[in-house]
């Protein structure tokens, strides 16, 4: 049995690599700031005299911005430096963000807003294929699992802490500047991406163009481990957790009172942290389809305990579990990626991959919303989890038939 020294060596391994502590810390940075953001920026919509359904419209641009731009991000890491493409889209995001702490004070019309932040989810779209690939390029790939379990570690620690802590502080003093925050640190982010040594692909005069990116589909559907984990995301990341931000916080509310849900969304973002440490010390991306089965398994009953638990403590337990899987499922599946994607097209697996989650999560959320006002929010979360008991049976059995059929196959050798 290996030691838990052992088991943290994947750690220890990616830590001692500065230009992965350089990469860490910058996007750590940016984390924070989007945390502080996430918490202000809603109130400084109001306080910007504009409507609620303005700030719905400036969520949505950053929705279509992140489809748009991952397409253009899964080409340009592949093809170009995804050090150089991330420190750019760092840059123009952390512009587009002091752009729009101007733009509202100077009572701009709400669609100079829109558009702003149609272009801030460009570069989200964008950095997000040139973040793994740079990832990939630092890292051995035994150190890739602890790389991504340290990222995700880091981006749920900060959703938790700066909300409650600068968050608040912000927001009581004036929430408009915690947007101002927010763009200073994507400029602190590139100071650090900068300090990053040149490795793996530099800049070359290959041509540009956007459809290279869906060839990054055609490598999920050649492999049966990513195209296995690709239905698996599905499931996991692209149905039932959305259906967890849009559904639970009404049932919750409904039976324990508003602060609960509060609770619940800390408890989340704690279990979160949790998840991307137990993913690391469990090697989980080894064996994918068994950690998308437990992740499956686990999602479905904490789904089922926050529509039919009565209990406060069972709807905060559901909520951690909910954030385990999050955490944990998103952890193995990027390190599957990074091992299983052939070097030269990593990056249009993860825009094929960004492509399909960011476009079909406003449908869930819209979805969800709807059949939760029709059949109760409570029945919905329960409907969920045997959607979700459905799926990882599912999977589950692909991957046992698989599995029996490559022992056959070696046993034929």
């Amino acid at each position: 049995m290996r030691s838990f020294a052992e088991r943290m060596s994947p750690y220890r391994d990616a830590l001692r690599f500065t230009s992965f502590r350089m990469l860490l810390t910058g996007q750590g940075l940016s984390m924070a700031g989007d945390a502080v953001c996430l918490a202000a920026l809603p109130l400084a919509v109001i306080h910007a005299g504009l409507t609620a359904d303005i700030f719905g419209f400036l969520m949505a641009a950053v929705g279509i911005g992140t489809v748009v731009g991952a397409i253009a991000g899964g080409v340009l890491a592949d093809s170009r430096s995804p050090k150089h493409v991330l420190i750019a889209t760092d840059v123009s995001r952390g512009t587009v963000q002091i752009s729009v702490v101007a733009l509202m004070t100077c009572g701009a019309p709400s669609w100079c807003l829109v558009f702003a932040y149609l272009v801030f989810g460009i570069g989200i779209g964008i950095s997000r294929p040139c973040t793994q690939v740079l990832l990939a390029n630092l890292l051995p790939k035994e150190a890739l699992i602890a790389g991504n379990g340290a990222m995700n570690f880091l981006d749920n620690l900060v959703a938790v802490i700066f909300p409650a802590t600068l968050g608040v502080l912000i927001i009581v003093w004036d929430p408009v500047w915690g947007v101002l925050i927010d763009g200073v640190t994507f400029f602190a982010a590139a100071m650090f991406t900068v300090l990053v040594p040149n490795q793996g692909r530099l800049d070359c005069g290959d041509e540009f163009s956007m459809r290279k990116a869906f060839d990054g589909l055609a490598i999920i559907v050649r492999k049966r481990e990513l195209l296995l984990g690709f239905f698996a995301t599905l499931f996991v990341n692209v149905f039932c957790f959305p259906v967890f931000l849009v559904v639970a916080p009404y049932a919750v509310s409904d039976r324990f009172g508003d602060t609960m849900w509060g609770i619940c969304l800390a408890a989340s973002g704690l279990g979160a942290c949790l998840g991307s440490v137990i993913t690391v010390l469990a090697c989980g991306h080894r064996r994918l389809i068994a950690l998308a089965v437990t992740c499956g398994v686990l999602l479905c009953g904490a789904l089922a305990v926050l529509g039919l638990g009565d209990l406060g403590w069972m709807a905060v337990l559901g909520a951690t579990f909910v954030g385990i899987v999050e955490a944990s499922w998103l952890t193995g599946w990027a390190t599957a990626m990074q091992t299983h994607s052939p070097e030269k097209d990593l990056g249009k697996v993860v825009a094929v991959d960004t492509f399909v989650t960011s476009g079909l999560h406003p449908f869930i959320y819209v979805g969800g919303s709807l059949v939760g006002q029709a059949v109760g929010y409570a029945h919905t979360l329960t409907i969920a989890a045997v959607v979700s008991a459905a799926g990882t049976l599912a999977i589950g059995l692909v991957g046992t038939k698989r599995s029996a059929q490559r022992v056959t196959y070696d046993q034929m050798q």
